[in-house]
């Protein structure tokens, strides 16, 4: 028995360690983006020393007792964690940094049977806390390296955190569309402060965006609802028929304002797509000559190609969108 709980709290120890080592290179290599906090970036700087440290404590099999109710206790999080995303249907379990894992395989696969692996083979015999003590060479000779190397990892990664932007990928911040220009007062000369304010209010910055979209001639004129959508975003699969709805309602109407649907890589099939094949609403894709990370849906209202208002994981009503293209026109 003593046996089996050594080689279980090892294989637990390991996958530990090798979870935390991918999400080290996840961090160090793509951006992280998330409304949630459980998944975001300042997150993992707390999950990963964390999981690494509980990894290597287990491998090394001081207090053994206390580090193995810790293990159990770690594994219902996760498993609480894991069926959350399976049952929202998440690609990824977001567990294995950049490998990419079905949140069912893992929670089948991985954490429960760990965790039963775990409640059979207990650490029967050992107290929970000592005497007796570890050997000071065996406890010191784990802990300071240990400490030394979970220390060393939060700097690691604040220092080195991937950039939003490059070649092979680019980060989408809404709020980078709504900047227009200086708005400060001091900089302008008291002659020109009138003129300088004018200015403003009638010159807007373009949609950076429009250039990587296929259908962005047909957004540079009038008011346009973006809708950026995902096969894989759960809440676009609820907010694309009340789009496409709204969309054949302001057709019927006359009114001015079009509906653009516009799928974020990678696609899908026309079988598989989440557009109806009717629908009366533009229909374009964003470039897939880079990687991007955009949270969806994400709707953006135009006016004349410049960007009035965003909204992020969301899908907003018709009277919120007037609203906001009422008050930016």
């Amino acid at each position: 028995m003593k046996t089996a709980n050594k080689v279980v709290m090892a294989v637990v120890g390991i996958v530990l360690v090798i979870a935390s080592i991918l999400k080290i290179h996840q961090l160090l290599t793509e951006p992280i983006v998330s409304l949630s906090f459980w998944e975001s970036w300042e997150f993992f700087l707390i999950q990963i020393p964390l999981e690494l440290g509980l990894g290597i404590w287990l491998l090394c099999w001081l207090f053994r007792k206390a580090a193995w109710l810790v293990a159990v206790f770690a594994f219902v999080v996760f498993i609480l964690a894991t069926l959350q995303k399976g049952l929202i249907g998440a690609a990824s379990c977001d567990c294995f940094g950049r490998v990419h894992v079905n949140p069912w395989i893992t929670l089948l696969v991985i954490d429960v049977p760990l965790l039963v692996a775990l409640l059979i083979f207990r650490p029967k015999g050992y107290k929970l806390l000592p005497p007796p003590w570890p050997s000071a060479k065996h406890f010191f000779g784990v802990a300071i390296p240990t400490f030394i190397l979970l220390g060393s990892i939060i700097p690691i990664l604040i220092f080195n955190k991937p950039l939003d932007k490059t070649d092979k990928y680019e980060v989408v911040r809404p709020e980078e569309w709504m900047r227009k220009g200086p708005r400060s007062k001091e900089q302008i000369s008291a002659k020109q402060t009138s003129q300088a304010q004018t200015s403003e209010e009638q010159v807007r910055q373009e949609w950076p965006l429009l250039k990587y979209i296929d259908i962005a001639e047909s957004l540079r004129s009038n008011i346009a609802i973006v809708v950026f959508y995902s096969s894989e975003c759960d809440t676009c699969h609820e907010a694309i028929p009340l789009y496409d709805k709204m969309g054949r309602d302001m057709a019927g109407s006359g009114d001015s304002i079009q509906i653009a649907f516009v799928e974020v890589p990678p696609y899908v099939s026309e079988q598989d797509s989440l557009i109806p094949p009717d629908t009366l609403c533009l229909t374009g894709k964003l470039d897939s000559s880079k990687e991007w990370y955009i949270m969806t849906p994400l709707v953006v209202v135009t006016l004349d190609g410049s960007v009035v208002k965003s909204w992020e994981g969301e899908a907003p009503e018709l009277d919120e969108i007037l609203s906001a293209v009422t008050a930016g026109s």
